[in-house]
């Protein structure tokens, strides 16, 4: 038995189609049949069930998927981590930040942790929460920062910061009176939500449908910046989970507080579940963790 006929199992298995596996592998398809087929004999079992529209698992075909997938993740894992000690040692940071703390985490990435670690590729995205998680899922990339809510068997988390949700609005406005502000005050008033998949936007959501009454959503950037100038020039309010931002901290226009009864949130890095965490994300947690401690 050899790795090349776990890989060509593992992929008829999950696609449930030779003719897709093959597509995948970029192997011609009747080399895959083969390799099942001698897999099958070497075995002396029969692990899946065939016919003219499907490919089914048979239950010894279940019991081993599951051996052949810890395998090939072994092995997977065990190259990346010879890969990390060696000469080939990975130069590329795969990581996604959600659109919320991107305006403040991107001037740190790209200026001091890169002056830093010159020799680092970056790879960068600003993406909303579930993006990030989907990502993660399908090692598009290896690491991302997260709202942690609830938990999934499909990654690994590591916490970092912990804070609450902020009400930002203009400098001018009735709210500045309040030290606290309380959430059900603000029915009266004009939402500025960011993109949907938003931690914020869905949290902001469940807030008001427990206080009893539907935003008045005017408007759903998807740049937290457009939110910020668009409450700096009076046309509402919007919520931020740092107002550590700078295009917050220098704009005379805009006032913060928190709320009345805190809105709380849990960030953290996650990655996928057994699989090998590279020293260059290590390393990566450990630079930032200095800025959220």
């Amino acid at each position: 038995m050899d790795l090349k006929k776990m890989e060509y199992f593992e992929s008829v298995s999950r696609l449930k189609n030779f003719t897709k596996a093959a597509e995948e592998l970029h192997v011609a398809q009747p080399s895959i049949t083969v390799s099942i087929l001698k897999l099958e004999e070497e075995l002396g079992v029969c692990l899946l069930h065939r016919d003219q529209r499907s490919v089914n698992l048979t239950k010894e075909g279940e019991i081993f998927l599951e051996r052949v997938k810890k395998i090939l993740n072994d092995v997977q894992n065990t190259v990346s981590e010879m890969y990390d000690l060696g000469s080939k040692a990975n130069r590329e940071l795969r990581l996604a930040i959600p659109t919320a703390l991107g305006s403040w985490m991107f001037p740190i990435i790209f200026t001091e942790y890169a002056s830093r670690y010159p020799h680092v590729i970056l790879n960068i995205h600003e993406l909303g929460v579930q993006n990030i998680i989907d990502r993660v899922s399908d090692e598009t990339i290896e690491l991302g920062l997260i709202v942690l809510s609830d938990p999934s068997p499909s990654y690994m988390t590591l916490p970092f910061y912990h804070g609450e949700l902020l009400v930002v609005f203009p400098i001018d406005h009735p709210l500045s009176r309040y030290e606290t502000v309380p959430f059900e005050i603000l029915k009266n008033e004009k939402f500025i939500l960011c993109a949907r998949g938003s931690y914020i936007k869905k949290r902001i959501m469940e807030e008001c449908e427990k206080c009893g009454f539907a935003p008045d959503i005017l408007f759903t950037p998807l740049q937290v910046v457009t939110a910020f100038n668009m409450v700096a020039s009076g046309a509402g309010i919007t919520f931020v989970l740092d107002d550590t931002i700078a295009i917050i901290k220098n704009n005379p226009h805009i006032a913060i507080r928190p709320l009345a009864e805190p809105i709380q949130f849990q960030t953290g890095f996650i990655w996928a579940k057994d699989k090998y965490l590279s020293a260059l994300a290590l390393d990566f947690i450990k630079f930032m963790q200095k800025f959220k401690s």
